[in-house]
Parts: C-alpha cells; sequence; structure tokens
C-alpha cells in the first residue's frame, strides 16, 4: 500500500510525521507534493526514503491512498487536478467544509473526510473520519487502521463533524489558552510565570491520566473539593460562568464553520 501527500502545513505535516513515528507506514511507502519545495526538502532530511512527487498529479498516480492536505481555498482546485488520474485510489480529505458527495463528483475517486489533531504528532489526540458513499468498507478499516497507530480513530456521522472538530482539532489551541490564564491568574496573584506554568501544566497531565484511568470528573472533583472547603470556591465560579462562556466559543466557531462552507459552495461550479 503507498500513501501520497499533497500539503504539508501543519496538519498534513502532523499527520504524516505521526503516521512513520507510529511505525504504521515506512518511509518508502510514502510520497509528498508542495507548493514549497522547501517544506518537502525539510521533510524528506528528517523522514529519509520519502520521495518528493513533482507535482500532484504524480503523487495521486504514485498513490493507493492520497490525503490532500492544503487550504480551503485550494481544494477544489487540488481535486480537479487530480481527476484526470484513472486508477483506483481513496482521496482522504483533511477538511470538513465541503460535503463528501461533492467531493467525490469533483475528484471522481471514493473520498473520506479526515479532521486530525496536532497532536497526532505526539502519539496522541483523536482523528476524526466521515466516509463517503463510493468508499468501500475495505477501504475504510484499512484507513482507520493505518490511522489508529498514532490516535484515537473515531468515525463520525458528517452533519456531527464541525462540533466534533471543535473538540478534538480545535481543542489544543482552546485548552492551551484555558491553561495559559489559569497560569496567568498565578502570575497576578504572586507566582513567577515560569513555575506558575510548571505548576499548571504538571497538574493538567496528572488530572488527564486520572481521567483516562477511568476515573470520572465528578469523582475527581469530589477527591479534591471537599463541601466547604477552598476548592469548592473555585468550583461554584467555574460552574457559573463556564457554560456560558463555552456554548460561545461553539456559536462563534460553528458560525464559521458555515460561512466558510456557504462560501465554497457559492463559488463551486454547478
Amino acid at each position: 500500500m503507498r500513501y501520497g501527500f499533497i500539503g504539508l502545513g501543519n496538519m498534513g505535516s502532523s499527520l504524516a510525521a505521526g503516521l512513520l513515528d507510529g511505525g504504521a507506514v515506512p518511509p518508502e511507502s510514502i510520497s509528498v507534493a508542495n507548493r514549497s519545495p522547501g517544506k518537502a526538502g525539510s521533510f524528506i532530511k528528517r523522514y529519509p526514503g520519502v520521495a518528493v512527487a513533482g507535482s500532484n498529479v504524480q503523487a495521486a498516480e504514485d498513490s493507493d491512498v492520497l490525503f490532500v492536505a492544503v487550504r480551503t481555498d485550494q481544494l477544489l482546485g487540488v481535486l480537479k487536478e487530480i481527476s484526470s488520474v484513472g486508477k483506483d485510489m481513496h482521496v482522504v480529505v483533511v477538511n470538513g467544509a465541503m460535503p463528501l458527495m461533492r467531493l467525490e463528483e469533483v475528484c471522481g475517486h471514493p473520498v473520506s473526510k479526515l479532521i486530525p489533531s496536532v497532536t497526532m504528532e505526539r502519539g496522541r489526540g483523536v482523528s476524526l473520519l466521515s466516509h463517503g458513499p463510493s468508499v468501500a468498507i475495505a477501504q475504510a478499516r484499512s484507513l482507520e487502521n493505518v490511522l489508529g497507530s498514532a490516535s484515537k480513530v473515531m468515525v463520525v456521522p458528517e452533519g456531527h463533524m464541525d462540533v466534533a472538530t471543535d473538540l478534538t482539532s480545535c481543542g489544543p489551541a482552546l485548552i492551551a489558552e484555558m491553561m495559559h490564564q489559569f497560569a496567568e491568574a498565578g502570575v497576578r496573584h504572586g507566582i513567577e510565570r515560569k513555575d506558575a506554568w510548571e505548576m499548571v501544566l504538571e497538574t493538567m497531565q496528572g488530572a488527564a491520566l486520572a481521567l483516562a484511568s477511568g476515573e470520572s470528573a465528578h469523582s475527581l472533583k469530589e477527591k479534591v473539593a471537599t463541601k466547604g472547603g477552598i476548592t469548592e470556591q473555585g468550583l461554584l465560579v467555574l460552574e457559573a460562568e463556564l457554560p456560558a462562556v463555552f456554548d460561545m466559543v461553539m456559536e462563534r466557531t460553528l458560525a464559521k464553520h458555515a460561512e466558510v462552507r456557504k462560501r465554497l459552495l457559492t463559488n463551486t461550479d454547478p
């Protein structure tokens, strides 16, 4: 099985690196194409054996599974370009904006949507998948198995992809900001910035491990927050304020998803 990557931006490079570092795919089975030759050159220095394709079409022709990880405004152009490739190929679009049926119409191949996380390069995070109507069961399972080497794979209905994207792919940035603001509150109350960040980071990792072991959020809160105690006061603030904050986050991000999709569909040839 050969794999191709068109686009080596943050998502494309993290995805390829995650699969290589996880051992799911050997370097010799991968070819990459990127508008900027410098990024492709840096990538093959990091992973000797990976081939650089001379064009998007060549990357497609060399691939059984082709990951297309380009900007939204470039997506349709790339899919039209590779539609000339006659071989059987499973196209994996790393972009949630365009409906799957339309993606398949444009490129003429079975298409799955993939929303990975930049944390995939660390062997963690969630890979969201939705499969198009032309994707065979064997193709779907093969892709899920490969991605499972570097992430937790979750297959979701296409209609849930936007919300799931906010929880997963957008998640590292949102969580990082929450941690940053928590640490900065400590700084404003006298803690050195370096120490505050280390305290928050280590505490976050410990809490994540406890929750990942199966302990519930409610149980962990009960262990720490005794009734009438100090932690309870902080939780009362968060329980009062955070629901509205996260609803606002969702409303803003979902509106942006809809705006991008509308613009893309408006600019699509009928």
